[in-house]
């Protein structure tokens, strides 16, 4: 599989995959010909020489992930870095790149919660306003100025991704997400179930979703460090 990975140091060749500035090369693996997954790597520019390089995935496919990642290592252990961090959605258990790959662990991103639908909430604070979606496969955004969720659409799954710009209380965290349930139960009565992200220190947030009935599951966004020997 290494043979079909390509490293693109060109951000005009590389296209919509370049992540900014901070950029140092996309390794993209292409198979059948076509790419069919990514790992954009990050210098951050932090001293400390095992927090400064991070591989951002477009891939889910482990077959494609770990000869990425392992690329990616090997790109940025010659730049002087002496580990690889990356996030990845899973359950509880490992996959299979880390496994493969030997990485550890660093911490859990966030988890998502869930609930069922319709939730027969009422229309939640005058202050929580539909705002158009600035992302692609985003339904729309629901927010105030200092919170929203962008909600994505699966099948009959709703997810909502939480973004917070400032501090905000339960109480107010509870009238945003009782107006996303409130969109979802009025402007798309086929979806049966919703869920939550929220960070595993997010008090305020956890408070809210509970108060509405959701419960956590075993989905969650992990972060994993692949120490150079």
């Amino acid at each position: 599989m290494a043979n079909f990975v390509e490293c693109i140091t060109d951000p005009d060749l590389a296209g919509e995959l370049w992540c900014g500035e901070r950029t140092v090369a996309v390794l993209t693996a292409s198979p059948q010909g076509t790419v069919e997954g990514s790992v954009a790597l990050l210098d951050l520019g932090a001293p400390d020489p095992a927090l400064r390089f991070v591989a951002v995935l477009d891939c889910a496919e482990d077959a494609l992930l770990v000869p990425l990642l392992q690329a990616a290592a090997d790109m940025a252990r010659t730049a002087g870095g002496t580990a690889l961090r990356w996030i990845t959605e899973e359950d509880t258990s490992p996959g299979k790149a880390a496994v493969d790959l030997n990485a550890l662990e660093s911490g859990e991103v966030y988890r998502w919660w869930r609930r069922d639908l319709p939730a027969g909430v009422p229309v939640g604070d005058a202050a929580v306003r539909r705002l158009p979606a600035e992302e692609e496969g985003v339904a729309f955004r629901i927010g105030t100025d200092e919170a929203s969720y962008d909600v994505e659409l699966a099948g009959t799954r709703a997810r909502l991704v939480h973004h917070r710009e400032a501090d905000s209380t339960a109480d107010a965290l509870t009238a945003l997400t009782s107006a996303a349930l409130h969109a979802l139960d009025t402007g798309h009565p086929d979806t049966r179930d919703v869920e939550v992200n929220a960070a595993p220190d997010d008090e305020e947030l956890h408070a809210a979703v509970r108060r509405l009935g959701f419960e956590p599951t075993s989905s969650r966004a992990v972060e994993y460090t692949l120490a150079f020997a």
